[in-house]
């Protein structure tokens, strides 16, 4: 008899905390970068050459909040140690500002790495691209959270 009414009280407490959450809505739209596995940032080989590397811009948003294009901008910001053109380029098509048709979340960004002479490991040898904007009023670069995760990627070359 004791289990049976422990097990009721247990069974109200769950069904009383679950209810609390339903009226909770995670309708903010909002942006982040990644690879393909979910992480924010990468080892790059500085002897590979001709590698291709491949990002997910990926946008969250309704469909209330996205019947036009939305476009959304990066920065890249270079290390002392890379030069664009030498040590790596990105694609041109997957340049800022990245333009999301309604229906499309994902859009990549490619970067071609190429082999490094003269490789000076004391030097920055870091490439980040940091979301910068969007054309959508209100949406959160990051992951919606105190941290903004996934609002940076950045790339180590060693």
């Amino acid at each position: 008899m004791k289990k049976a009414i422990i097990y009721i009280l247990s069974s109200l407490v769950f069904l009383t905390a679950c209810e609390k959450h339903q009226n909770i809505l995670f309708d903010t739209p909002f942006v982040k970068i990644t690879d393909s596995a979910g992480q924010s940032e990468m080892n790059v080989d500085k002897a590979m050459n001709g590698i291709l590397s491949e990002l997910q811009v990926s946008i969250s948003v309704s469909g209330e909040y996205f019947t036009q294009p939305i476009s959304i901008e990066y920065e890249t910001i270079i290390g002392n140690g890379l030069t664009e053109g030498k040590d790596f380029k990105i694609q041109s098509n997957t340049k800022s500002p990245l333009i999301f048709d309604p229906g499309t979340y994902i859009l990549p960004v490619r970067i071609l790495w190429y082999k490094t002479d003269g490789f000076d490991p004391t030097k920055d040898n870091t490439l980040t691209l940091k979301l910068s904007g969007s054309s959508l009023d209100g949406m959160i670069i990051g992951i919606p959270g105190p941290d903004k995760k996934n609002s940076t990627f950045k790339f180590i070359k060693q």
